[in-house]
């Protein structure tokens, strides 16, 4: 009897240097019965060209944008004629016997979902299974930079593996169904693609034997802001899939409330408010998996309610990213400087009266039913805008502030120039070049601000 097909899946994006080691590993393998297939996600660095002119054995899908980790890899799902269906990431290098293995453990009907022993560059390991470590879904992978002396290569059963290297059979495809797109760009797919074979009664394997070495993130960075916020929409999403209610009101949103509290006006808040955004856009997918859900997280919920209560638990993680800031400390207020010219001094005093944005105050002259309108105003714009304008403001005023202040010191360096009405000197002169110098990269900061806001508003048009 012929050994079952087993088709090798590789994702690509911008992976030109990777591929080529990764794909010769792939096709060195002695499993006597396999197809490799190259979706590459719209690589714009020459990778689909290394792979059609160096590579011609391998089947190769060319998507016409970057679909994500999801929707990619369920290109090739869609693609694949094998009955053990392989992801393996572009930027990873398999060791012999790698699929042998895989293929094996999916021979026990009970085993849903492989995983793989994975290695860094330099040895240590870097991922034999995960689980989630605590309660806002952080994943911690076992064994992550231990040296590999041995103290992982018995097999078991665990909660999670990587996406970067895994395997399942199709008939497990055919049960919990591909990729959720839902997570893209990327982060938590693999997470949720586990939790949905264990609830429909299949094991979660991890197996040794299959191996490999993998660089890691190679497309993305851990300081980029759309990354932190995907990973804490991704976080979160899979979280409110799959966890009963209660514990989601209970565990989950104290946790994360606390968390956001102290974050402070940092990066991370911002990222942080977008995921809580783009989290209550997307309940209704949600709510629709938690409604058909084989392992009951929704027994006995009323959608409506459900729906209302898992809105409202996400504005509450929102509404904590909104505790207003502190106003600009005594040193950020504007301040006062003598004018030379009498003509700028009606300049000045606009300067100083209208610095501080502050939020527009809804009004409406509608007869008995004025006040409503305001209230329905307010309260929309709470939800829908309300978030996101109130931090630029705050931004605004402190930048406002700290342009006043230059002003400020500039016009009392003039008026001391006037006053002694002498040659100035090179520090004088030096001052004056660091002044202008900051006055420069002040005007910069403005322009990128409101690029910022007009391509967020853009983005708002367009969706």
């Amino acid at each position: 009897m012929a050994p079952p097909l087993a088709s090798v899946i590789i994702l690509s994006y911008n992976g030109l240097a990777y591929l080529g080691p990764c794909l010769s590993a792939v096709l060195k393998q002695d499993y006597p019965n396999f197809e490799v297939i190259v979706v590459d996600n719209g690589s714009t660095d020459g990778s689909a060209e290394l792979v059609a002119e160096q590579f011609p054995q391998v089947k190769l899908i060319r998507n016409d944008y970057n679909m994500g980790f999801a929707g990619g890899n369920n290109v090739g799902l869609r693609a694949a004629t094998g009955d053990v269906l392989v992801l393996l990431n572009q930027d990873t290098v398999v060791d012999e016997g790698w699929l042998t293995a895989l293929v094996k453990s999916l021979q026990d009907p009970t085993v849903g979902i492989v995983g793989c022993k994975i290695r860094y560059p330099n040895g240590a390991i870097q991922h034999a299974g995960a689980y989630i470590s605590e309660t806002r879904g952080v994943v911690s992978h076992i064994g992550r930079n231990e040296a590999d002396t041995g103290q992982y290569d018995q097999p078991q059963d665990v909660e999670l593996v990587t996406g970067a290297a895994l395997a399942l059979s199709r008939q497990t495809l055919l049960k919990i169904g591909p990729l959720d797109e839902g997570f893209a760009p990327a982060y938590y797919e693999d997470c949720d693609w586990c939790f949905r074979a264990r609830a429909a009664g299949l094991r979660v394997y991890y197996n040794p034997q299959a191996s490999l070495v993998h660089y890691e993130s190679t497309t993305t960075r851990a300081d980029n802001y759309l990354q932190k916020t995907t990973h804490h929409y991704g976080r979160l999403r899979f979280l409110l899939k799959h966890k009963p209610l209660n514990w989601l009101w209970q565990e989950l949103a104290p946790a994360e409330k606390k968390w956001v509290t102290a974050l402070g006006p940092t990066i991370e808040l911002m990222a942080a408010r977008d995921a809580y955004l783009r989290l209550a856009l997307s309940l209704p997918s949600i709510l629709a998996f938690r409604m058909q859900a084989p392992h009951g997280v929704s027994a006995g919920q009323d959608s409506q309610l459900e729906w209302q209560s898992l809105l409202h638990l996400v504005t509450a993680w929102r509404n904590a990213c909104l505790q207003p800031e502190s106003s600009p400390n005594a040193e950020a207020q504007p301040g006062q400087a003598p004018l030379s010219d009498p003509s700028l001094a009606p300049l000045w005093q606009t300067l100083q009266t209208e610095w501080e944005l502050k939020e527009y105050p809804f009004q409406s002259q509608v007869p008995l039913i004025g006040p409503g309108i305001v209230a329905f105003r307010q309260g929309w714009n709470n939800i829908a805008a309300r978030w996101y304008v109130l931090p630029i403001i705050q931004q605004q005023r402190r930048f406002n502030a700290a342009a006043m202040n230059l002003l400020a010191a500039a016009m009392n360096l003039l008026a001391a120039v006037e006053a002694k009405n002498t040659r100035q000197d090179n520090q004088t002169m030096r001052e004056i070049n660091a002044l202008a110098q900051k006055l420069l990269q002040l005007e910069q900061e403005i322009e990128r601000l409101q690029n910022r806001l007009e391509g967020k508003a853009g983005g708002k048009n367009e969706s």
